[in-house]
């Protein structure tokens, strides 16, 4: 029997490592340099970002209106463009433009010595990889973690953090009593990592 056309016309290869999470792939987000206050109004400046300690796999950062050049650890110098959006509710907001797909990113994955975006490195949220009673497992155990406590279903609840508001904190809770209800009885093969801490929205 012949192969299907629909194999035979892609260029998929074949898999030899299993495909990486959002959740544990370095990034740099776009929302951390506008908090940071990074980028001037003025397009004939620069400004250098140094923070290994936030991306240790980077020395520093060139900031203009226009482009951010990366400079990698091991001596690669990426440059980055940016597009700025209108928001029609206050000032124009930055996002990348990927150098490989040219599509808006808000977040670059660090992999294989380059930042791209998540669909370049063809990288997936963990929930992607989980049946049912995954995602509501690993759901629930962000919350957990959210809170400050252990991700493991058997554990108490954790208390309110310190400055959580108290209506947040019983929405939060009802929410894991919700997810947690019908996996209590169901067993898993694995333990779920402590690693993939909170989710991670995909901006393209």
């Amino acid at each position: 029997m012949s192969m299907p056309w629909q194999l035979a016309a892609s260029n998929r290869r074949h898999k030899s490592e299993p495909r990486a999470l959002i959740e544990l792939t370095p990034c740099v987000d776009i929302h951390d340099l506008c908090r940071w206050k990074v980028f001037s109004e003025d397009y004939a400046k620069w400004h250098v970002l140094e923070m290994t300690f936030k991306y240790p796999l980077l020395k520093r950062l060139l900031i203009s209106r226009q482009t951010i050049e990366f400079s990698h650890v091991s001596g690669y110098n990426q440059c980055v463009g940016l597009h700025w959006v209108r928001t029609y509710f206050g000032k124009p907001r930055p996002i990348f433009v990927c150098s490989q797909c040219h599509c808006g990113a808000r977040r670059l994955f660090l992999r294989y010595g380059s930042l791209k975006c998540c669909y370049c490195h063809g990288i997936q949220n963990a929930s992607r990889q989980r049946d049912h009673n995954g995602r509501k497992r690993l759901q629930a155990s962000k919350l957990r973690l959210k809170l400050g406590g252990w991700p493991n279903s058997s554990e108490p609840l954790p208390p309110k953090p310190k400055w959580t508001r108290k209506k947040t904190y019983r929405c939060i809770s009802k929410e894991i009593q919700v997810l947690e209800a019908p996996i209590k009885t169901h067993r898993f093969k694995k333990p779920l990592s402590t690693q993939v801490r909170l989710p991670c929205e995909i901006g393209r």
